[in-house]
């Protein structure tokens, strides 16, 4: 077994490991981070190979090496879930991901308070486990300052200092500053979009992303290639943490990446601290690092799933799971589609990046008055590419026909002929309220490539308040595509039960030690040399992707393990 010493040692090295490796790594302080997949280079993705990319999810961890499983409740036996719609590279999710790059709103920090405020305490369900978070908007708003303009994102400012500034989003959270670069460009679906959303007195405006729409920091702008979801960027102009904070963490000479890196153990010792962890390597050999601080920043299944495989006699639950919270309270968005269909325009969807072209956001959080709907929180709506996961060859297979059409023969093959230049894709990503049944734990039937047991995930997003806030979403949606001039408008039918994207909880931060499993450091109540940062330390979530919510919280970690945890090892106030 090999062995090294180091002072910092960092599972994943994604959204947020990237990001503490570069910062750690520059403050003097060496960083060894493992990462299962392998290392990418701009230059691989030339080909945009759809087969590959869109077909066999080639950036997405493998179902049959990398199992994770579902069940909608404990009486039910759990069935594999493909695909697994994590990133599984250096870079994580964002060498794929559609690069949609939001702030959250100020609500969405204190969704239990404000619920009871301005709706009384009925208002959230009496199984509900929310909580709010350990810290507001304006203690985060520095650090989303700071990923914008070190990654580089695209956008038009809302809330400027309190000043709300038509164009932008009018009901962001006041920004101190521009975003760093403008927005990317329009195109016809979003066009189309922004003047049926303006006809019913909505605010469309453009979706901020971090992909470049100007040369930045020695990277080009964007190309509009339509190659971007489930894709890396061919010429480096998204943001990806992959071409952004590794470099940086390379350029120190602190920082050492290991790849095929799997870490099945997070190893600790009888005084409350973790040691360093121990992983297979890409040739199976068992392999140990030692370490001051041990950094989890993996996806959300597999940094519960260590937690868990790493019980002791001190844990019997699983690491840091003091208090039984470990794996619970998880969240996902639950959508909610529609497609338009023209008759007299083309659309051309295919055409830029696919994730949320153009995005209205007065349904979102509790950004419009719930009382006497029935549920609280909401859905940002927006237009986006075919397919949303899809290349431009593959568009058409994210496009289901309308009632009517059969998918398959003669007459889906016209359908297609006719309107795959011809339609537009209208979004909601809907907000999901925590419970404590909805959970990740060891499926005790599946295991992986390595002999370890799966992550099975627990949830059913079907209960009263989502399903009621669903039905509600679908309704704008259908009446944006009317607003929009479609002469076809029809529902994509929706999930049964089974978990949507951004995953989020299972090890939330809190300020309560009894309650949560982290602080607001992402550092672990029970052992303080453990940080979890990520999108599983989220009390609530919103209806935006979390991607730069966690890119912020990461740099809040690393600021404060320089600037304060390094002076003064312990449990940080």
């Amino acid at each position: 077994m090999a062995t090294e010493k180091t002072d910092v040692v960092i599972v994943g090295v994604g959204a947020t490991g990237g990001i503490l490796a570069a910062e750690l790594a520059k403050a003097g302080m060496k960083v060894i981070g493992l990462e299962r997949g392998p290392r990418h280079k701009t230059a691989d993705f030339a080909a945009q190979d759809e087969l590959r990319y869109f077909q066999r999810q080639d950036l997405r961890p493998d179902p049959k090496r990398q199992p994770v499983t579902w069940r909608p409740n404990a009486n039910t036996r759990a069935v594999p879930m493909a695909p697994l719609n994590y990133g599984n590279q250096v870079g994580g999710g964002t060498v794929h991901y559609g690069a949609v790059s939001w702030r959250f709103h100020e609500s969405d920090f204190r969704v239990r308070s404000q619920s009871i405020e301005r709706y009384g305490a009925s208002a959230i369900p009496e199984d509900c486990s929310v909580i709010d978070w350990p810290m507001s908007y304006a203690d985060l708003e520095p650090y989303y300052d700071r990923v914008e303009y070190e990654i580089g994102v695209s956008g038009k400012a809302g809330n400027l200092k309190g000043r709300k500034i038509e164009g932008g989003n009018i009901f962001e959270a006041p920004r101190q500053r521009e975003f760093p670069l403008p927005p990317l460009f329009v195109d016809n679906s979003a066009r189309i979009f922004e003047a049926g959303a303006r006809k019913l007195g909505y605010h469309p405006f453009p979706t901020p992303r971090a992909i470049l729409s100007e040369p930045y920091k020695g990277r080009p702008a964007c190309a509009y290639c339509g190659f971007c979801s489930t894709f890396g960027c061919h010429v480096g102009a998204k943001s990806s943490i992959l071409v952004t904070t590794i470099p940086e963490a390379d350029a120190t000479g602190n920082f050492k990446l290991v790849t095929g890196a799997m870490c099945y153990r997070v190893n600790s010792d009888n005084s409350g601290r973790v040691t360093g962890v121990s992983y297979y390597g890409p040739d199976n050999s068992d392999n140990t690092i030692e370490a001051e601080i041990v950094i989890l920043s993996p996806f959300i299944y597999d940094v519960v799933r260590l937690l868990l495989l790493s019980k002791t006699n001190r844990f019997p639950d699983g690491l840091a799971n003091s208090n039984g919270h470990l794996g619970r309270h998880i969240m996902t968005h639950i959508g909610g589609r529609v497609f338009a269909a023209f008759d007299d325009r083309y659309v051309n969807m295919y055409m830029g990046p696919t994730a949320q072209k153009h995005t209205v956001d007065d349904f979102n959080g509790d950004n419009f008055d719930h009382g006497g709907l029935g549920f609280i929180l909401g859905a940002q709506i927006s237009v986006q590419g075919p397919g949303f996961d899809a290349g431009p060859i593959a568009a058409s297979v994210g496009m289901p026909p309308p009632p009517g059409i059969p998918n398959w023969g003669k007459p889906y093959r016209d359908f297609i002929r006719k309107y795959f230049a011809r339609h537009a894709s209208i979004n909601a990503q809907t907000d999901n309220l925590p419970f404590a049944d909805q959970m990740i734990d060891l499926d005790p039937n599946v295991r992986d490539a390595w002999g370890l047991p799966a992550p099975r995930i627990t949830y059913d997003w079907r209960r009263p308040n989502e399903q009621k806030g669903v039905a509600f979403i679908q309704e704008k949606l259908e009446q944006v595509g009317h607003a929009m001039g479609a002469t076809h408008v029809w529902r994509a039918p929706l999930s049964q039960g089974a978990p949507g994207p951004h995953t989020q909880g299972g090890t939330r931060m809190g300020n309560d030690p009894r309650t949560s499993v982290v602080n607001r450091y992402s550092q672990s109540w029970d052992i303080p040399n453990l940080f979890i940062v990520g999108s599983s330390t989220h009390p609530s979530m919103s209806g935006f992707n979390p991607t730069l919510t966690i890119q912020a919280l990461a740099y809040m970690s690393a600021d404060a393990i320089v600037n304060r945890y390094r002076k003064n090892p312990g449990l940080l106030a």
